[in-house]
């Protein structure tokens, strides 16, 4: 969580610095000064103290609110948390009526459910962050490949084009194995949102329906069972949703192109005395 963070103040700081809204705030506090200043009598210095202290709170405030508007930078990935946030609001009422019930499970699953939602907020923001990174400089790269149009008859020209191509399958295959993460961190959030409204009904009717056969406790305890079940497999699959083992595998796919490049140079240097 440390480089959410990390993005997280670096939003806040732009928003504290932004020049318009900096440049209001510097405008409102020379007033409040020359208030205090030009009529010292009608004014005081409280007055003008406490309208200067009151603005600059207001002005973080509204920096920090709008720097959590900006947290996400695709609107897909900020309708997925907005909808999983949702769900996890929605079961947190649910769980608040229950608790009279005293149902012992629903002692356990509430924390279960809140550390999944917290890593699942992690892994969407780091989704966010590599798709918007990628998308930014791969946009029609990956479907519109260099092509040729040539037949050379040169072999050395042949052999460059042929390492052409093996360097185009080795790009998209990098790519679709950084995509792959940020779309089983989609269907992460899918299972979530799905998971809690099911467990949310079953607990409303276990509820409602007052402990009558059409609800038994065993089986409701059962249904919850199976939705830890499912909440721990997504909480496993965040664990192993590690964005930053991409570079590593970068740099073992860029050795085994190196040491195919070496294997070549013979037969390279050997074309070229011929």
């Amino acid at each position: 969580m440390d480089d959410i963070r990390s993005q997280d103040r670096r939003l806040f700081l732009l928003e504290l610095l932004n020049p318009r809204s900096l440049a209001k705030e510097i405008a409102f506090l020379a007033a409040c000064w020359g208030a205090y200043h030009w009529f010292p009598e009608a004014f005081g210095w409280a007055v003008p103290a406490a309208a200067a202290v009151g603005s600059l709170g207001l002005y973080a405030v509204r920096a920090y609110n709008a720097s959590v508007a900006k947290r996400f930078r695709n609107q897909r990935f900020a309708a997925l948390w907005a909808g999983c946030a949702d769900r996890l609001e929605r079961f947190r009422k649910v769980v608040g009526k229950m608790r009279q019930d005293q149902v012992a499970s629903l002692r356990e699953m509430p924390r279960t459910v809140e550390a999944v939602a917290k890593a699942l907020y992690a892994a969407l923001r780091r989704a966010d962050l590599v798709s918007s990174e990628v998308l930014a400089t791969e946009r029609g790269v990956y479907v519109q490949p260099p092509a040729w149009s040539s037949s050379p008859t040169d072999p050395q020209a042949k052999e460059l084009y042929r390492i052409a191509d093996r360097n185009i399958a080795e790009y998209r295959k990098l790519y679709d194995a950084v995509m792959a993460g940020v779309g089983r961190t989609e269907a992460q959030a899918a299972v979530f949102m799905t998971t809690l409204d099911t467990l949310r009904v079953k607990m409303l009717g276990y509820r409602l329906v007052d402990k009558s056969p059409e609800m038994p406790s065993q089986d409701f305890l059962e249904a919850l069972g199976e939705a830890r079940l499912q909440l721990d497999a997504i909480d496993k699959a965040l664990e192993e949703l590690d964005f930053s083992h991409l570079p590593k595998l970068i740099a073992v796919e860029s050795g085994a192109a190196d040491a195919e490049t070496t294997a070549e140079e013979p037969h390279e240097r050997q074309s070229t005395s011929q």
